[in-house]
């Protein structure tokens, strides 16, 4: 309320909003007495004001739904009119005013018209409802002997709450022609988080999880895995009696307990004597080897005795060990199919052997599904002093991946292995080599040759370690000479004899770009003493007709001549994951992959054939020191090998022994593979003066 003095004064509002609208009178004072005048009444008017705006809506698709819109003024009348996506949408109604359409996804608004102009309500967005997005970060926070705990991160949640998230656990097979089902779990959400019980200890299992909403469920995320740990011991229960039983209970109850505990003694008492004198037996035959004790302690835990291993037909032989089927006698009396390495003992020193048992002892502690594991170990009696070394390792139906894809290739029934199935091979091998490099070991010599295929067409990694300087004939000769893969090795352990992670890493592109061409031989037309120019001037493998350009950008980036530039194990895996995402899901797989695996280890009636190679393989080396001086030799090739053959000795290249005992030449510093064709010794060039032709295919530089 204004105040004034002076009668003939006026009130003025500047400026005039709505709010000043109202009814106004005047009021005098006048010797004590106030008198009131009539009232007037004041409208302000302007632009219609929107007291109700169109709101958001999350609807599902093709369902009519409806939008409200509401304006005043004055003056009056307000006229409504709808917008959609900007445009008219209806013609002019009185407000408040409501808009029915069917759900799609769009945007609405809505014009108030009066006689002083026109106001534009807020833009109301229309969502339509969607299955959810897949969720991310899968994780196992907590691990115990029969649960894990399960969090994840949800997806978008296609506009509709997530009301159930639902999780798939699979126990990973552990035995051939196993069949593991899959459990369902459903969980409401939030929080994000399961517990999955029920679990056996020390067990591996996958895992995968999705969550729905009112639409539907989203994609299943790839499987994680996980294991389960070993547990607490359990506390037997209590023998004590009952207190409230009488006492000529108490007196047979005890007397019963006295004869029970007795016989438990004595049971007990003959079991550790018999395990006592079965573990000093295994440990005098150990002793007997000639090796350190430590190593003793070591094969302890894997020691078989003999007379639970029968041995079968032979299924490759070398010039100094050989490879036979056998059978294991379970605990249960059931019997496992076996493949078992043997040592043929005067080709060996006991230095030589004991490293051989080294290894076995390191594959104890493996224990991946894409990685071979061992059975144990076995002693045999020899004919001569020592007793013979045998290593049991897991039979492979199917045989090697190199094999495998050659048939699939020019077999007499070939099969077409799509993209999708080649990746999964890829996948498989970068995880063995991820967990092998996690645990420090080097494999020095990753190829298709040597990744070995389950029952379940699953890949592990093989041939890494017991292999080295056994088999003369496919890969190392201890002391006297040792073979190369040399269109597999690293250009960098080619100069300086040096392997590394990313040494393993090169190795793993090229058998990439042998899965990716179904089993090619690589570096076609290029000669094993050429592979190192070749590769120093920068050329590499080249691109398959029908690979991804992602792909061989993978397998590319495994090249880099710096081995600083290659990505790791992990890097890899992850890349080569995502691409799969990326590609659809290829139809009829299981035929693709199970049909025409027919093997020639056993003919239609059964008989044994002989096979070129053996069907399985064996452990990764404990051994992390760089390989030791030689002398150069390279392969001659009087004509390339079809792609189909058998590549044996043309992978490689002959390495001499920097054993002094072993080389009557003095010793020579030299890299695996030389730049040009002389090679440098104590200071001075050695020429190539006198090619031995001892072998098929290999001559020695003198």
């Amino acid at each position: 309320m204004a105040r004034f003095t002076n009668p003939h004064l006026f009130y003025s509002i500047n400026p005039v909003q709505r709010t000043d609208s109202g009814e106004y009178r005047c009021r005098l004072n006048i010797s004590a007495k106030v008198i009131d005048s009539l009232p007037i009444v004041i409208q302000v008017e302007g632009l219609p004001t929107f007291i109700r705006h169109p709101e958001d809506v999350n609807i599902t698709r093709d369902r009519p739904f409806t939008l409200w819109c509401e304006a005043i003024g004055p003056p009056q009348p307000v006229k409504i009119r709808w917008l959609r996506d900007g445009l008219h949408a209806s013609d002019f109604t009185s407000s408040p005013s409501h808009h029915t359409v069917s759900g799609e996804h769009t945007q609405f608004s809505c014009e108030a018209h009066n006689e002083k102009g026109v106001t534009t309500s807020r833009e109301a967005n229309i969502n339509i409802k969607v299955p959810p997005s897949p969720v991310t970060e899968v994780t196992v926070i907590q691990r115990q002997s029969n649960k894990f705990n399960l969090s994840w991160t949800p997806g978008f949640d296609g506009f509709s709450p997530l009301t159930k998230c639902h999780i798939r656990v699979k126990e990973v097979s552990r035995r051939r022609g196993e069949v593991t089902t899959t459990r369902f779990i459903n969980t409401t959400v939030p929080p994000f988080q399961c517990e999955v019980s029920g679990l056996q200890a020390m067990t591996w299992y996958n895992m995968s999880v999705s969550c729905s909403n009112e639409v539907g469920d989203s994609p299943v995320t790839l499987w994680i895995q996980n294991n389960t740990t070993e547990g607490d011991w359990v506390q037997s229960p209590s023998a004590s009696p009952d207190t409230s039983a009488s006492d000529s209970v108490y007196v047979v109850l005890g007397v019963v307990c006295g004869i029970c505990l007795l016989l438990v003694v004595l049971w007990v008492a003959i079991l550790t004597l018999s395990v006592k004198c079965i573990g000093q037996r295994v440990f005098v035959r150990l002793g007997s080897l000639g090796i350190s004790d430590e190593l003793q302690a070591k094969l302890q835990d894997v020691m078989i005795m003999r007379n639970l291993l029968s041995i079968g037909k032979i299924l490759g032989e070398g010039e100094f060990g050989s490879v036979v089927e056998g059978h294991l006698r379970q605990p249960d009396g059931t019997s496992e199919k076996v493949a078992v390495k043997t040592m043929k003992l005067d080709s060996f020193s006991q230095k030589e052997i004991e490293e051989f048992l080294n290894e076995a002892a390191c594959m104890k502690d493996f224990n991946h599904p894409n990685v071979i594991r061992l059975l144990g170990v076995c002693l045999e009696a020899g004919s001569g002093h020592f007793p013979k070394p045998m290593v049991i390792l897991p039979f492979m139906k199917y045989g090697d991946l190199h094999s495998f894809l050659l048939r699939s290739r020019l077999g007499d029934s070939p099969l077409f292995l799509p993209t999708q199935t080649l990746l999964k091979f890829m996948v498989d091998i970068a995880l063995g080599m991820e967990y092998l490099s996690s645990r420090n070991f080097l494999h020095r010599d990753l190829a298709a040759r040597n990744c070995m295929l389950r029952d379940d067409m699953t890949v592990c990694v093989a041939d890494f370690g017991l292999s080295k300087k056994i088999y003369s004939g496919d890969y190392y000769r201890q002391g006297r000479i040792a073979k190369m893969p040399v269109k597999w090795i690293a250009v960098e352990s080619l100069a300086d004899r040096v392997f590394t992670v990313k040494s393993d890493v090169w190795a793993f592109g090229v058998t990439m770009w042998e899965i990716a061409t179904r089993g090619m031989t690589p570096y076609p037309g290029i000669q094993n003493h050429e592979i190192y120019d070749y590769l120093l001037e920068g050329h590499r493998l080249k691109q398959p007709a029908d690979c991804l350009d992602e792909l061989y950008e993978i397998m590319y980036s495994c090249w880099r001549a710096d081995p600083l530039d290659r990505p790791f194990f992990p890097q890899l895996r992850k890349m080569l994951e995502k691409l799969t995402e990326k590609l659809p899901e290829s139809s009829s797989k299981e035929d693709i992959i199970y049909i025409n695996t027919s093997f020639p280890e056993e003919d239609p009636d059964g008989e044994a054939l002989q096979a070129d190679r053996p069907v399985f393989s064996s452990s990764p080396s404990c051994s992390h020191q760089a390989v030791e001086n030689s002398i150069v030799t390279a392969d001659i090739h009087g004509s390339l090998e079809d792609e189909e053959d058998d590549e044996g000795d043309d992978r490689y290249v002959v390495v001499i022994s920097s054993d002094p005992s072993l080389r009557s030449s003095e010793a020579v510093d030299t890299p695996l593979l030389p730049s040009n064709g002389s090679v440098q010794a104590n200071g001075g060039t050695v020429h190539v003066t006198e090619v031995d032709h001892s072998s098929a295919d290999t001559a020695l530089l003198l």
